[in-house]
């Protein structure tokens, strides 16, 4: 009956057949003071608690159990069990199955919500492929849960310390700090134009109550042994000037790849300058000298057990969840975080004045120095970050992969060794090609994106970046192809389906019907909307935001609503008389398609959006998700006063601001 004991999650677990059944159930045992693998799975699970005295966690609870009690946890929901005892085992069995669609969909408690952009190098505007990636996204996502009655703070801010300010402005001829202020300005007018508002700013400050809070937190790590000084090699150059990031390049260690210091774009990992292939000098091109000098470094290695828990809790894709998984796998490097310079926050560490703090060592502090202006339970600004980091909200953060390594192990590691929680939820994108290969702004190999706006309008721009978002993958971003998309499916397919259907609707006074008799093409378009409503409803839920995958829904909601329109062309326009049982239920639908739109619309492309709530007789579109995918009653009336009729963008006049071929 029993199956020979077998380790799994770190419990000891002996399976049962139960043949001819979906049911399995396992006797386990958990060694004392043991604690199983946090992990999730496709299956329901119950646990039975037989002996023993433990608690079992998930995201949102924790329940202490003896012999008798019982758990349920939902499927795809982290748990660990723990033995609490010392010295007697914890003893239960394990029931699971695969509960499928059965299970009705959990409302999900509403939560207040931190979100976060990675702050941009002011060292240039923002251009197409910055854009799709965090900051569209993070606007998308304030909106979905503003609109479900959270409390959503976006906050994002300028990167000044980086080296590559430093560069662009040897090449623009002036300074590093009239460079910073001129490009954070361009970033804050281009975020207004794509109708992103950020509630929360951060803007570095070198010497005064920025500098003075984040050395507050490196004098806490300092003192828990978590920084230590260590003498090592280092790249300098004929001048004697240390070389980091931007001022080195070579081949990645990892993977090969070019790569700049410190970091690689490509694949994610940390270097430390030295291990760099070629090593060149970046404004000379010249091989770099070694030279041996003292240095800081962050304890990243003592905190792998936690953040081996973390990563398993954490929400974050399967690209980012590799890249950790084989770090921790491999062992992770302590993280250099002095480099001697001119430019940044200099330490105040006895011995390192002369140094700066690197600069996404920094950008840990940068966030909660952000979070600490919020109105949230606190005497100060240390306090009020503290309480946002408590648990006691949802704290997400919206990047690109090459920034995946720093938010998900260094910045965890940093507030974990604070005693603060980490960020549950990690939204990231890859990059997006242009015309098939990458946007560089160097090569001039871009499309800005204040240019592409001023063509093509708010919504419209917002659309065609979230339709090509790099989610998972690499996306190419074509004018012809995005300009093609946009204009089939809103200035023809929404237009021609809004004034036919508003044709129809003058004919009996506006007046939207209820459902009447049912065709079997309506039950089949029904369970199709349906399904496209719930996907989504996840697409929007917090644990798997997919802006993309938002769209994506509404394009094929749009798509399939205009051929269905023109199908029902025949039961509805019959002449002036009342509709038919089977053209009310036509029309019925037709009209909840469109009331859904607008509530789908609405964190996609806001504009557009109201103009469709207004189209439809709301002030506004749904906020309540339930509601937009009800029928109206029988008291709705639409004013007639035509269709939509959406502007065209123009492929030719786009065109001109893809770069020129080389």
């Amino acid at each position: 009956m029993f199956s020979p004991a077998k380790r799994f999650y770190n419990v000891h677990a002996r399976a049962v057949e139960l043949p001819g059944s979906n049911l399995n159930l396992m006797g386990c045992t958990l060694a004392p003071g043991e604690q199983s693998q946090a992990h999730n799975h496709f299956e329901d699970e119950i646990f039975v608690f037989t002996a023993g005295h433990g608690v079992v966690r998930t995201a949102n609870e924790s329940l202490q159990v003896t012999a008798g009690d019982a758990v349920h946890c939902q499927r795809f929901e982290s748990h660990t069990v723990h033995n609490l005892s010392e010295d007697a085992p914890l003893q239960f069995h394990s029931l699971y199955w695969d509960a499928g669609t059965a299970n009705p969909v959990a409302v999900q408690p509403v939560r207040d919500t931190l979100i976060f952009a990675t702050p941009p190098t002011p060292n240039g505007d923002l251009h197409l492929g910055h854009l799709s990636g965090p900051y569209v996204a993070g606007d998308v996502l304030k909106r979905v849960l503003a609109g479900a009655g959270a409390k959503a703070f976006y906050g994002s801010g300028r990167d000044d310390n980086q080296t590559y300010v430093v560069t662009c402005a040897a090449k623009e001829g002036r300074t590093a700090v009239d460079c910073a202020e001129h490009y954070a300005e361009a970033i804050r007018h281009t975020w207004g134009m794509f109708g992103i508002d950020m509630d929360l700013f951060i803007t570095p400050d070198n010497q005064g109550a920025y500098a003075d809070f984040v050395h507050q937190y490196v004098q806490r790590l300092h003192d828990k042994g978590l920084i230590y000084a260590k003498d090592t090699p280092v790249f300098v150059d004929d001048r004697g000037d240390a070389l980091h990031e931007a001022f080195i390049h070579g081949g990645c260690p990892h993977c090969g790849e070019s790569s700049d210091g410190n970091a690689c774009e490509a694949c994610g990992r940390p270097n430390q300058c030295i291990d760099l292939s070629q090593p060149r000098i970046k404004r000379d091109g010249r091989q770099p000298q070694l030279k041996i000098e003292p240095r800081l470094f962050f304890r990243l290695s003592a905190l792998a057990d936690e953040l081996a828990q973390y990563v398993q809790t954490a929400s974050m894709p399967a690209h980012v969840y590799q890249l950790c998984h084989s770090m921790l796998v491999q062992g992770l490097p302590d993280i250099c975080i002095s480099h001697r310079s001119d430019w940044g926050i200099r330490h105040r560490l006895p011995g390192f004045q002369d140094q700066i703090l690197y600069v996404w060592f920094e950008m840990a502090f940068g966030y909660l120095w952000a979070a600490g202006e919020l109105p949230v339970a606190g005497q100060d600004r240390l306090a009020r970050a503290a309480q946002c980091y408590s648990g006691a909200m949802d704290i997400v953060h919206c990047y690109g992969f090459d920034n995946a390594y720093y938010h998900t192990l260094l910045f965890p590691a940093v507030y974990l060794a604070l005693g603060l929680t980490p960020p549950g939820h990690h939204v990231v994108n890859e990059l997006l090609d242009l015309d098939g290969s990458k946007f560089s702004t160097s090569r001039r190999h871009l499309i800005w994106g204040k240019d592409f706006l001023a063509e093509a309008g708010r919504d419209y721009a917002r659309m065609a970046l979230m339709l090509t978002r790099p989610e998972g993958v690499r996306s190419d971003f074509t004018v012809a192809r995005i300009s093609e998309r946009i204009n089939t499916l809103f200035a023809q397919q929404l237009s021609d389906w809004t004034e036919s259907l508003q044709r129809s609707l003058a004919r009996q006074a506006g007046k939207v019907p209820e459902p009447g008799a049912w065709l079997a093409d309506h039950k089949a378009y029904y369970d199709e909307l349906c399904q496209w409503m719930q996907s989504y409803r996840q697409a929007a839920s917090l644990d798997s935001f997919s802006p993309r995958r938002m769209a994506e829904q509404v394009a094929q909601v749009i798509d399939r609503v205009a051929r269905f329109g023109l199908a029902q062309v025949y039961l509805v326009d019959t002449g002036q008389g009342p509709w038919s049982n089977h053209a009310r239920t036509a029309v019925a639908l037709q009209a909840l398609t469109a009331r859904w739109l607008a509530h789908a619309l609405a964190p996609l492309a806001p504009d557009l959006a109201q103009q469709l709530a207004e189209w439809l007789g709301l002030e506004a579109p749904e906020q309540d998700a339930a509601k937009a995918c009800a029928f109206f009653d029988a008291t709705q009336v639409l004013p007639c006063q035509g269709g939509l009729r959406l502007p065209t963008m123009c492929a030719k006049t786009l065109e001109r601001l893809m770069p020129e071929r080389a």
